[in-house]
């Protein structure tokens, strides 16, 4: 009985919602069709104009406990809650909705359902190898290469040992991500196709922070050691970025 009873409720609901079957006073009653009756329905549940998904939810659900035995009561609440619901879409679709709301989880996981992963904005063949960097990973890539560019521009006489170690570090990281750990005793042989895609990557990105540094060096410090020590910080740039949000190896090794 307690069934059907919840049936006949949303079945009135959506009657109430769309006007079937409703005489034009039984509609002006409801505010089925009121253009700013969505916002007085706020103050019925008790709730603010900018309240979230749960919130709405709960307040719905409290009422409903109270007036269970109110058939007609249940009808008000279920309509109302439906029209707050739909207001609430409107606004954000138009971009109406307060910016101090807080997002919802049911909010946020319909959003993220919709994020395009970054590959997916990528030309297809570059998809296979850029990969966001996850947990301290880039955190930890950062302090070390960041230490690396520091030291090149601290001590300009030391940027050649600073490219130096970028470079061979950076093509450490990059050919071994994604390569699951490896007991002592288990010896994988070298990969030729993504050893030579590292070097390659390295090259690149290492190539285009030594052309940067190069003229911003040359034009503000020339013929100085501090120019060594620009190109050497920016190198060590370029080498961290490829090691960071590169990868070379295939999912399954």
């Amino acid at each position: 009985h307690r069934v059907a009873s919840a049936g006949a409720v949303r079945r009135s609901a959506r009657a109430i919602r769309t006007g079937q079957g409703l005489c034009p006073v039984c509609l002006a009653a409801t505010g089925a069709q009121s253009p700013g009756g969505g916002q007085n329905l706020y103050r019925m549940f008790g709730i603010a104009e900018d309240a979230d998904y749960d919130e709405i939810m709960k307040a719905y659900e409290s009422l409903c406990s109270k007036y269970a035995d109110n058939k007609k009561q249940l009808i008000k609440l279920e309509v109302a809650k439906d029209r707050i619901l739909e207001d609430r879409l409107r606004r954000r679709m138009t971009g109406t909705l307060q910016s101090g709301v807080v997002e919802s989880a049911w909010d946020k996981a319909q959003r993220m359902k919709k994020r395009k992963p970054l590959n997916e904005y990528l030309p297809g063949w570059m998809q296979n190898f850029v990969e966001l960097p996850k947990g301290d990973f880039g955190m930890n890539m950062g302090i070390l290469f960041g230490l690396l560019a520091g030291m090149s521009l601290a001590v300009p006489t030391m940027a050649s040992t600073s490219m130096v170690f970028s470079y061979l570090i950076s093509n450490a990281v990059l050919y071994n991500r994604g390569i699951p750990d490896k007991r002592e005793d288990d010896m994988r042989p070298t990969k030729l196709k993504p050893l030579l895609i590292t070097l390659a990557i390295t090259s690149i990105f290492g190539g285009l922070g030594f052309s940067l540094g190069c003229a911003i060096g040359g034009t503000f410090f020339p013929m100085t050691q501090r120019a060594n020590g620009v190109i050497g910080a920016l190198t060590a740039v370029g080498l961290g970025f490829a090691g960071t949000f590169f990868k070379v190896q295939d999912d399954e090794v």
